[in-house]
């Protein structure tokens, strides 16, 4: 049992909740809504800051035709459901309808172009600044929920060689269609952006050529007809998948010792994957070998199911087996004046080069800087414990770092852990266990996982792993659909899985103050 009497050495502060405390959340994007719910229903003073002036966060700054790679019910607030019927895999207009009907229904405090510009620390929490200092305000607790990409459309340009010298246009996001007419288009990547363009472009420009140095995997929406999220939202599938920690006996026992079982598993997705794209082509006479250069070796699959993994955009592999886009494994070597040089050699004339190789790491200029030290400048992003708070920084959380399959989902049960933390439900390990633990799952994931320069804020496929683990942190069932075994094992998990947990969480945490104990996180490092 990992619970102890509650006393001085315990750690954490005893707070009781008379709503007088305030939480401040930064952002209100689909996170900042997610976690500002969770905070207000468990009894505290929320104020959620925006700097812009709408909600919707990176949702309200995307190119047009995007949709969601997830579907729908996999995505929406655990009480809130879709109050209106949305596409399979909604797009970003319905999903700014949905998180703005959600943050009205949970009537929040959501102050628009209210940009937090400085964050002092004080002895009971920190004092933000709002629109360089026009306005300063104190809260308790803050939690940052700005997000992975916080720098809005402006993606990531490397330096090439010759930039400068390109006559023709370079962009890193498109505001419409209608820029690939008639061009001859380079596309730069293999993410879900580069796919997307490289799929509109085909059919509108006078020639696609797609550019990537490794294809990655993509996952088809239905394989033989079968709905992707029966595979990966059920335990029998997300038990399968490798990860930094394993929270049950079964994916322990898995993993250790039924190794050659995961494996084929795997292999067998991995088949099935490739086999839909081939369908997806309808190669008709043509060979199959036309593909083998889109299509990544089977032993790469679980590598690259990471927080970039991207769902295969329907006519993607068609264009390629039919040659409306040009498939080439190559690096960029330089530009030039009419296009672009590869590390093979070739020189490719272009008059628009579509860069969409990831988003840099995000910033934090508002914080004081010894602090931003421990968050800026590290390889993939900071690293946090339980993706959510870093060992040096007091009072302060995050929101949106544990990005996975069930996003939203990950950042109300996240919150609901920092909630524990703040009040002193939960006790933690001490600073340098807890810098040891962040470590070591962010060398976990630069050795298991294709890299992204974002890779320590998500949990990606792993989200089963990581709700778990938070689940028993704070003392309730992981298993949300027992006691009906085989709807455990074999039923696609949801967000609606979890939608009693702020109620479960706080009848248990009444009990365990009345018997003055408190918990202790698992001890997954040992």
């Amino acid at each position: 049992m990992r619970e102890s009497a509650q006393g001085a050495n315990s750690g954490e502060t005893d707070r009781r909740v008379d709503g007088s405390e305030r939480i401040a959340i930064i952002g209100a994007g689909v996170s900042g809504v997610a976690v500002g719910n969770v905070w207000k229903k468990c009894g505290y003073d929320v104020t959620i800051f925006e700097a812009s002036d709408t909600i919707g966060g990176q949702w309200t700054k995307t190119y047009p035709g995007v949709t969601l790679q997830n579907t729908s019910p996999q995505y929406q607030f655990g009480e809130f459901p879709w109050p209106f019927k949305p596409d399979r895999h909604p797009t970003s207009e319905q999903i700014l309808c949905y998180i703005r009907a959600a943050a009205e229904a949970f009537e929040l405090d959501i102050r628009l172009e209210h940009r937090v510009t400085r964050m002092v620390e004080t002895d009971s929490g920190w004092a933000l600044s709002i629109n360089n200092e026009a306005k300063t305000e104190v809260f308790s607790y803050v939690v940052i929920a700005t997000g992975q990409y916080p720098g809005g459309k402006e993606k990531w340009l490397p330096p090439f060689e010759n930039l400068d010298r390109f006559k023709g246009q370079i962009v890193t996001n498109i505001d419409s269609h209608e820029l690939f007419d008639g061009k001859r288009v380079v596309m730069v990547g293999f993410g879900k952006t580069a796919l997307d363009y490289a799929t509109w472009s085909a059919p509108r420009a006078a020639q696609t050529v797609h550019v990537f140095r490794t294809p990655r995997w993509t996952i088809p929406d239905y394989p033989l007809g079968i709905d992707y999220s029966r595979l990966f939202f059920a335990r029998f599938g997300s038990d399968m998948m490798p990860s930094w920690i394993h929270s049950s006996m079964l994916q322990k026992f898995l993993h250790n010792y039924l190794g050659g079982v995961v494996q084929l598993f795997w292999w067998f997705i991995a088949t099935l994957f490739q086999f839909q794209y081939r369908r997806d082509a309808k190669l008709g006479g043509k060979s199959n070998s036309v593909l083998d250069v889109v299509i990544p070796p089977k032993s790469q699959l679980t590598t690259d199911l990471r927080s970039a993994t991207a769902l295969a955009p329907p006519d993607y592999y068609h264009h390629v087996a039919h040659g409306r886009i040009l498939a080439r494994q190559a690096q960029v070597e330089s530009f030039s004046e009419t296009g672009i040089r590869l590390s093979t050699g070739e020189h490719i004339d272009t008059d628009l080069v579509c860069i969409c190789v990831g988003n840099k790491p995000p910033t934090y200029s508002y914080l004081p800087d010894t602090y931003r030290t421990y968050l800026e400048n590290q390889a993939g992003g900071p690293a946090l414990y339980r993706h959510l708070i870093h060992p040096k920084i007091p009072r302060l959380g995050f929101a949106g770092y544990n990005h996975g399959f069930l996003h939203i989902a990950t950042c109300e049960v996240g919150a609901l852990w920092l909630v524990a933390v703040f009040r002193g439900d939960l006790k933690l390990p001490s600073p340098e266990e807890m810098t040891t633990s962040a470590k070591r799952v962010a060398q976990w994931k630069r050795e298991h996982t294709a890299f992204e320069a974002t890779y320590n804020l998500a949990v990606n496929t792993r989200y089963q792993q990581y709700l778990d683990v938070l689940l028993q942190d704070l003392g309730i069932s992981q298993w949300r659909k027992l006691p009906n075994v085989a709807a455990e094992l074999f039923m696609r998990y949801g967000p609606t899985d979890y939608r009693s947990i702020i109620a479960e969480y706080l009848e248990r945490c009444k009990k365990r103050r009345a018997k003055g104990i408190v918990r202790q996180v698992m001890p997954v490092d040992t």
